[in-house]
C-alpha cells in the first residue's frame, strides 16, 4: 500500500509541474514586431506601442514577450522575419510601415496583425476597407495632410514656384503621397520636380541634381528618404533652399517645418488595437484608426540657417519651436 501511495504521490506532482508549466507557458503572450527601418518616427511609433501595451499591464518580459525586430530597409529581409514569426505562431504581429505590413500579410491570413505608419492600407492590399479590413488586419493610418502641408510653405516663402520632391518609387505608401503632392501641387499652382531613388545612398546625389532647378524641397513619408534626410538638408541649407518636412521627428532633425503629429501616439493607438484583440476583439471588427490633432511645427535654427523669418502669425499658431 505504501508503494501504491508513493506512486499515486509521484505522479500527482509531476501532474501538477506539467499542468503548472504548461499554465506559465499560456500566460506569456507572444508578440512580434516587425519595424521596417531605423528612423525617429518609427522608433517612436514602436516605443509609443511598448509603452501603452505596459502601462495597460502588458509589460514586456513579465505578461507578453516582445520579440522586436528590424529589416532596416530590406524587403527580403522583413519577409525573413515575418515568417520566422509566423513559424514561432506569435500570438499577434505588430507592423511599422508598410513594406513590413505587407511582408507580414503575405505570410499569415490567422495571426492577428496590427500596423502603424502605413499611407493608405487599402491601397497597400493590407485591409478591404477602413471600416473593416474583413481579415486578420488592422491598424493606424499616418496619413499627413499634403496639401495643408504645402500651404504652410507658400506662407514661409510665398515667392516658391517650383518644388521638388524625392521619392523611391518602390514604396506604395510614397506613390500614394506623391499622387497627392500631385494634385494639391496643381491646385497650388506649383510646378513639382520629381527625382526617384531606390535605396538612401542615391539621396544626397539625387538632391545635388536638383539644386538650381527648384526653389524648394518636400520630403513625403518615405522610408528611403526619410532614412537619409540628413543628405537633403546638408544639400538644401548650403544652397539656401527650404526643406519641408512631413512629421515632428523630422523637424527635430533640422527640416524647415511641418503640419504634424504625434507618431508616438500613432504606436499607443495600435497598442489599443493590440489588446482589444489579446482580449477577443477580431481585428476585422476593429476600424482602421487615423492620425489626428495636425499642428505646425518649426524650426528656427533651420529658417536661420537658409536666411528665412517665419511669418508672426505662424509663430503665434505653432505648437512648438524648435
Amino acid at each position: 500500500m505504501r508503494h501504491w501511495k508513493v506512486a499515486i504521490l509521484t505522479v500527482g506532482i509531476a501532474g501538477a509541474l506539467t499542468l503548472g508549466a504548461a499554465w506559465g507557458q499560456q500566460k506569456t503572450i507572444q508578440i512580434g514586431v516587425l519595424q521596417f527601418a531605423s528612423h525617429p518616427a518609427l522608433d517612436q511609433s514602436r516605443q509609443g506601442f511598448v509603452d501603452f501595451l505596459a502601462e495597460a499591464g502588458y509589460r514586456d518580459g513579465e505578461k507578453v514577450k516582445l520579440d522586436i525586430q528590424n529589416a532596416q530597409r530590406d524587403m527580403s529581409v522583413a519577409r525573413t522575419i515575418a515568417k520566422k514569426f509566423v513559424s514561432d505562431n506569435k500570438d499577434l504581429i505588430f507592423t511599422i510601415a508598410t513594406p513590413a505590413s505587407q511582408a507580414a500579410a503575405k505570410e499569415t491570413s490567422t495571426i492577428p496583425i496590427v500596423f502603424t505608419a502605413v499611407t493608405d492600407p487599402v491601397k497597400a492590399g493590407l485591409v478591404k476597407s477602413i471600416s473593416s479590413s474583413g481579415n486578420n488586419v488592422t491598424g493606424v493610418s499616418d496619413l499627413i495632410p499634403v496639401k495643408a502641408q504645402l500651404e504652410l510653405l507658400l506662407k514661409i516663402v510665398p515667392q516658391l514656384k517650383r518644388l521638388g520632391i524625392i521619392y523611391n518609387a518602390g514604396e506604395d505608401n510614397a506613390r500614394v503621397l506623391v499622387e497627392m503632392t500631385r494634385v494639391a501641387a496643381k491646385e497650388l499652382q506649383l510646378s513639382l520636380v520629381e527625382k526617384t531613388v531606390t535605396n538612401s545612398g542615391e539621396v544626397f546625389a539625387a538632391t545635388q541634381t536638383m539644386v538650381g532647378s527648384v526653389d524648394g524641397i518636400y520630403t513625403i513619408q518615405d522610408n528611403t528618404v526619410i532614412s537619409a534626410l540628413e543628405s537633403v538638408i546638408k544639400v538644401a541649407n548650403n544652397n539656401k533652399l527650404p526643406v519641408l518636412v512631413p512629421g515632428i521627428p523630422s523637424v527635430e532633425r533640422g527640416g524647415l517645418a511641418t503640419v504634424g503629429t504625434s507618431f508616438y501616439n500613432l504606436g499607443r493607438i495600435a497598442g489599443d488595437h493590440a489588446i482589444r484583440i489579446l482580449k477577443g476583439a477580431k481585428p476585422s471588427d476593429i476600424p482602421v484608426a487615423y492620425a489626428k490633432d495636425f499642428d505646425i511645427y518649426l524650426n528656427q535654427k533651420a529658417a536661420a540657417e537658409i536666411g528665412i523669418k517665419f511669418p508672426d502669425d505662424l509663430v503665434k499658431r505653432a505648437k512648438k519651436i524648435y
